[in-house]
């Protein structure tokens, strides 16, 4: 799937775990570029950065799930920013 937003402005973020009865998972979201409202969130609102490339360019969005036991997941999106100028 392909995601696009406008540099500087705010899109919501949604996470599901497939295993519902999971407790004590963490989340952990980080990108190449913009921020996070809260990054310790399941559904996070991203802040997109401001781009000076011609035809915007992409930004990698990680999330990090860590379960009760420690055990690691990860996940990327890719998200193009629109140079809106």
């Amino acid at each position: 799937m392909s995601l696009c937003v406008d540099e500087c402005s705010f899109i919501q973020l949604h996470a599901s775990v497939p295993h519902p009865l999971c407790r004590g998972m963490r989340f952990e979201w980080a990108a190449t570029g913009g921020s996070f409202l809260d990054p310790t969130s399941s559904d996070p609102v991203y802040f997109a950065p401001t781009t000076y490339v011609p035809g915007g360019e992409n930004v990698w969005v990680t999330l990090t799930l860590t379960d009760a036991q420690g055990i690691r997941y990860t996940d990327q999106v890719e998200i193009h920013v629109n140079d809106v100028r």
